[in-house]
């Protein structure tokens, strides 16, 4: 079904994109109330509105502008008030709150739909308004969840409707490749966001030494991950603590992530932890390490998701002085936000509205009838969306107001000061120059205080750690407690003391003989007027490398728009069939199924197959593609290798169905040879790996039954490898552990790009990248006696012998070559016709016709050792059939594409 709604979806978006390429929607056209060919004049709004879903609106009234708000309203209890307060005050040009903005008699419409932060919720709400709010769209306010956003804007962009996001963080969305109608008014999850702004606040207080812990929900994996690649100091210890079905956190997950913590050893360990989770997993285990006594100075540092919140009412458990620190977006407090504030708390009370007003610390609720301060932050961005997306299209000519490519280019211009505070935008759509507030929880009990601001990259601005209050120590200290622990000094021997002793005062003899030696003196100026030179060189070299990174940077942008013009030029395997589907199954009367059956029972020969399916998956064969082409450019072997791969708890259809990167590092575990993802030469090795198939499953592949499991057969672009033995020593096992890429090699200056070795009695080889492996099979088999009814044949010669495929001619008889070989035989003269697979089989020309057969006889002629290939020319291109594997070449086409041949002598 999923695979159905994704079909469904997209052939809605190419109806639209065909509308708007015939009828041109987004054309600057004069206003008129003369509609378009498929649409009608509503009565009420004096607008052209669609008869259906399948039509656009080429003439609408320009003095009405549309902004539809897309949000969650469970996560944004507040978000509809704050919504609509904010297109009234836009809307009063008299009210001395941005007059300025659409003051030529426009008025904005607006609307709010509910997003439910879900990407499943979200797309059918924005189709909604697309299609049956019946005005036409010029820009949407949300969502407040990034995968939300992640699927609205990936369709908005397609018509160039502008996306402005209150509170998306992910740093997925900076892809203005993807994304370029989206803009935020927060920073990306990133080294130029809320990652940047935790590393900072760490470096403020001299820290370069802290552990990690984090939860296995997507989000947090995924802000661990960049934590990791942005922090440039040590990490003592790194542990995942494990979510339950229904939510909770994992007692004994939590039990061995402190376990870990290395507090017996000070050399390594750091007072400061890291705490990556939602508020609902944070204080659990915030309240496990205190039941535990764990090392109770720790200094616990927040991320957004828990930093400034509560779980529940119970605060009895937490230490006198939490100490707790974190960052969240930054939360302003200057005159224009208490402007808008007191013009919302005089609107509420002329309205007469009450909101509940909850304490962080009882959880109690009191009437009140006003708002005592924003909500949120994210209160304060989405008062800024809407200003800035207002803004961008107050500046262009009602004419040009449904063009969504100026909106969009009017919108990466806007600069101003709000609400949340100097809002502009970076080419990314982000918000530019982000700041984040630091927050502090001082007493048990009490709220959260704002102690300072940071800004990534800013080290020592904005924070000071006298206005915090720290776990075990308390509040007015005039430096930061230190990340690490004294060591104790070890007693030495009293002949290593009279050494040095010896060796001390012998030193003190030298220096005095040489602070006396004028000629000495003179030395030692030189050599630091030269070093002065040295540095000032190293000076002007680091100017040139920062110059550098920025082309690179570029060149960055320019490869990934490169990548999606290569997909369209890109030949798809000459074994694949016609199915749109991308699950194709290979059946017993196919030469691949007996290959992957062989290559299976080399170490496993009690497995039976039950099935076997090729993956047809266009995007990512061609991300591999591009991969392998890349390996060829400079100059590096493919050394492509059929490998196994197991998915353990992970459902295969996850990377199968995938349309970016198949096999990916965000699934990868902790391995003998660091963090990647493991591939491996034996079937029994990656057995125990293997996938169990649910029996009530329900999937795009069919049920499984009892005892049955699932392995990938996948190509894997192996290229430069080097072979790293972990039993050699423990420190050379303690450096494959710790690998999270390979080592450089000596020869080639470059790094290796896969890492090999040896374990289980099998060969594994390890990649530290996504793109680099193809799921080419997926096979479903059993171990134990074979069952007739889930593998028919037991050989192939029986397969062959019921299923009369193959002839009896000896030379054929044994010949099984790896997934595609077809030995040329002498068939009967008569009526021959020369064809070649391409979605389905299709004669040659005539002249063609005669050069194959001409080319055929004479091969078998001298019993197959004769010439066996023969060019022939078809349309613009030259191919070469290879008449002993059937394969045609075209060896004018760079990618070289091949197809099947075949000698039909049915007619």
């Amino acid at each position: 079904m999923k695979v159905y709604h994704q079909v469904v979806l997209w052939a809605q978006i190419l109806s639209i994109i065909v509308c708007i390429d015939a009828h041109g929607l987004f054309s600057a056209t004069a206003p008129s109330t003369t509609c378009g060919y498929g649409t009608h004049l509503n009565n009420d709004t004096l607008a052209c509105q669609c008869n259906n879903a399948l039509c656009s609106t080429r003439e609408f009234n320009a003095s009405k502008v549309h902004i539809a708000g897309l949000f969650d309203e469970l996560g944004f209890d507040w978000g509809r008030e704050i919504f609509d307060f904010t297109i009234s005050l836009l809307n009063d040009h008299n009210n001395g709150w941005h007059d300025d903005i659409l003051n030529d008699g426009t008025e904005i419409i607006a609307t709010v739909a509910d997003a439910g932060c879900d990407p499943g919720i979200a797309v059918p709400a924005y189709w909604d308004l697309k299609t049956s709010w019946g005005q036409p769209l010029h820009g949407v306010i949300g969502c407040r969840c990034s995968g939300a956003s992640i699927a609205v804007s990936r369709i908005a962009g397609l018509e160039d409707i502008p996306v402005v996001s209150m509170s998306s963080s992910s740093a997925q969305l900076s892809d203005i490749i993807d994304f370029s109608s989206f803009f935020r008014l927060v920073g990306p999850d990133n080294s130029r966001g809320q990652v940047g702004a935790l590393v900072t606040l760490l470096q403020s207080f001299g820290w370069d030494r802290v552990s990690v812990i984090n939860t296995d929900t997507q989000y947090t994996k995924d802000l661990a991950t960049a934590f990791g690649n942005t922090w440039t100091g040590d990490i003592a210890h790194i542990h995942t603590v494990s979510i339950r079905p229904d939510g909770t956190v994992e007692d004994t997950s939590v039990d061995q992530a402190l376990d870990g913590v290395p507090v017996d050893d000070p050399r390594v360990n750091s007072r400061i932890i890291v705490l990556i989770a939602h508020h609902q997993h944070a204080y659990p285990i915030l309240q496990r390490a205190q039941q535990r006594n764990f090392q109770p100075d720790t200094v616990w540092v927040g991320a957004d998701a828990w930093t400034g919140q509560f779980f529940g009412s119970d605060t009895e458990w937490m230490p006198d002085i939490p100490g707790y620190i974190g960052v969240v977006p930054y939360r302003n407090n200057d005159s224009h936000l208490h402007d808008f504030l007191n013009r919302l708390q005089n609107h509420q009370k002329a309205t007469q509205t009450t909101t509940p007003s909850i304490s962080p610390a009882s959880g109690s609720a009191a009437e009140d009838t006003t708002f005592p301060s924003l909500p949120s932050y994210a209160a304060e961005t989405m008062v800024d969306s809407i200003v800035a997306l207002t803004m961008a299209i107050s500046s262009l000519n009602p004419g040009e107001r449904a063009d969504g490519k100026k909106i969009i280019t009017a919108l990466s211009q806007t600069n101003f000061t709000g609400v949340s505070g100097p809002v502009s935008f970076t080419p990314e759509g982000d918000r530019a120059n982000p700041r984040y507030s630091v927050l502090n929880l001082p007493t048990r009990g009490k709220e959260w205080e704002n102690v300072g601001f940071i800004t990534p990259g800013a080290i020592g601005e904005g924070v000071n750690a006298l206005d915090i209050c720290w776990a075990s120590i308390g509040c007015d200290q005039q430096e930061a407690p230190s990340d690490e622990y004294p060591v104790p000094p070890e007693k030495l021997q009293t002949w290593v003391i009279a050494v040095i002793t010896t060796i001390s005062l012998l030193v003190v003899a030298l220096a005095a003989k040489y602070w006396r030696s004028h000629e000495k003196k003179k030395r030692l100026k030189t050599n630091i007027s030269e070093m002065q030179k040295k540095m000032e060189a190293m000076k002007t070299i680091d100017t040139e490398l920062l110059d550098l990174d920025k082309q690179v940077e570029e060149a960055k942008r320019r490869q990934a728009s490169l990548i999606l013009q290569r997909a369209n030029l890109q030949e798809m395997p000459s074994t694949w069939s016609s199915s749109g589907e991308t699950l194709v199954e290979v059946t017993p009367d196919d030469d691949q199924y007996w290959s992957i059956h062989n290559k299976l029972k080399e170490t496993m020969s009690n497995a039976w197959i039950s099935k076997v399916w090729r993956v047809q998956n266009t995007s990512l064969w061609t991300y591999y593609s591009f991969h392998k082409d890349r390996l060829t450019m400079i100059d590096i072997d493919h050394n492509e290798r059929h490998v196994w791969h197991g998915t353990s708890s992970l459902d295969p259809s996850i990377i199968y169905n995938d349309q970016q990167d198949g096999f990916m590092m965000q699934f990868s575990g902790m391995g003998f040879w660091g963090r990647g993802i493991y591939f491996a030469n034996n079937s029994s090795y990656s057995d125990s790996y293997s996938y169990k198939p649910s029996e009530n499953t329900q999937s795009d592949r069919p049920r499984s039954n009892k005892g049955e499991r699932e392995m990938f057969l996948a190509k894997l672009l192996v290229g430069n490898e080097i072979f790293m033995n972990r039993d050699e020593s423990n420190s050379r096992a303690q450096e494959c552990a710790r690998l999270t890429v390979p080592p450089t090699d000596a020869n080639s200056g470059l790094k290796y790009n896969t890492v090999t070795g040896e374990t289980g009695g099998s060969q594994v080889w390890v990649v530290y990248e996504n793109g680099r492996a193809y799921p080419d099979y997926l096979i479903r088999y059993y171990k134990g006696k074979r069952d007739p009814k889930r593998t028919p044949f037991e050989t192939r010669e029986e397969a062959v012998q019921r299923t009369k495929r193959y002839s009896n001619n000896p030379k054929t008889k044994d010949v099984l070559p790896e997934f595609k070989s077809i030995i040329a035989v002498p068939a009967p003269k008569g009526f021959v016709t020369w064809e070649y697979h391409d979605n389905g089989w299709k004669p040659y020309g005539n002249t063609a016709q005669d050069a194959l057969e001409t080319a055929y006889q004479s091969f078998v002629g001298t019993n197959n050792t004769g010439i066996y290939k023969v060019q022939v020319q078809g349309g613009e291109w030259v191919y070469e059939v290879d008449l002993k594997t059937f394969v045609q070449t075209n060896i004018e086409h760079s990618a070289h594409a091949k197809r099947d041949v075949r000698r039909n002598t049915s007619l």
